[in-house]
C-alpha cells in the first residue's frame, strides 16, 4: 500500500491563499482530512488536488505514434527507473523523453527546499501522454512541374511526477486459540 501527497490550497478568514501538504492512500481520504481542517481552522474555501512537478516538450519532431509504447513503458514507475529505462531505447523518441524525465528531476531537486515535505528519492511517474502537435507543411515537386504537400508531424509530451511513499502493512499474530478454531472447523 502506498501513501501519495496532496495539495491543499485554502483561504483563510482574511482571504489569503495559501497551501498545505497532505499525505492520504488516495484522494477521498485527502478530501476527507482537508474537509476536517477546513471546520477546524475555518477556512472559507479549499481545493484538493494531486502534488505533481510537472514537465512540458513542446513542438517535437516526431510523431505522437513512436512516442506512445515508449510512455507506456515509463507509466507509474519510480522517476530513477523511468531514467534508466528509457536510457537503453535505442531510439530518437527515446532521447527525447528522457531530456524531459531528466529537467522534472532537476525542477524538483531545485523546488525541495519550498517543499520540505517531499521526499525527492521517492517520486514516481504519475501521468504521462504525447498528443499531436502542427504539421510542418513542405512542398515536393513532381512531374509536369505539379508538386505535392508533405506532412512532418509534431507532438507535445506532458509529464507529471508525484510523490509515493510505501506504507508497511502490519501482521496480525493469531493467537493459538484462534488457530485451533480453525482446524476444528475445517474438520
Amino acid at each position: 500500500m502506498y501513501l501519495y501527497t496532496y495539495k491543499v490550497v485554502y483561504k483563510d478568514k482574511d482571504d489569503n491563499e495559501n497551501f498545505e501538504l497532505i499525505k492520504a492512500k488516495d484522494l477521498k481520504e485527502a478530501k476527507r482530512i482537508a474537509h476536517q481542517k477546513f471546520w477546524d481552522n475555518k477556512w472559507k474555501s479549499f481545493k484538493v488536488s494531486p502534488f505533481t512537478f510537472n514537465g512540458f516538450a513542446r513542438y517535437l519532431r516526431t510523431s505522437y505514434k513512436k512516442l506512445k509504447p515508449i510512455l507506456d513503458l515509463i507509466r507509474n514507475k519510480s522517476l530513477d527507473e523511468a531514467i534508466n529505462i528509457v536510457a537503453f531505447i535505442p531510439r530518437k523518441a527515446a532521447r527525447m523523453i528522457e531530456k524531459l524525465l531528466l529537467s522534472v528531476k532537476a525542477n524538483a531537486e531545485y523546488l525541495s527546499d519550498k517543499y520540505k515535505d517531499v521526499d525527492i528519492n521517492n517520486l514516481f511517474v504519475y501521468e504521462v501522454f504525447a498528443n499531436k502537435g502542427p504539421y510542418i507543411k513542405r512542398w515536393d515537386t513532381k512531374a509536369r512541374g505539379s508538386g505535392t504537400r508533405i506532412l512532418k508531424h509534431t507532438s507535445h509530451i506532458t509529464l507529471k511526477v508525484s510523490e509515493r511513499t510505501k506504507i508497511k502493512k502490519k501482521k496480525i499474530k493469531e493467537s493459538k486459540e484462534t488457530k485451533e478454531s480453525k482446524k476444528v472447523k475445517a474438520k
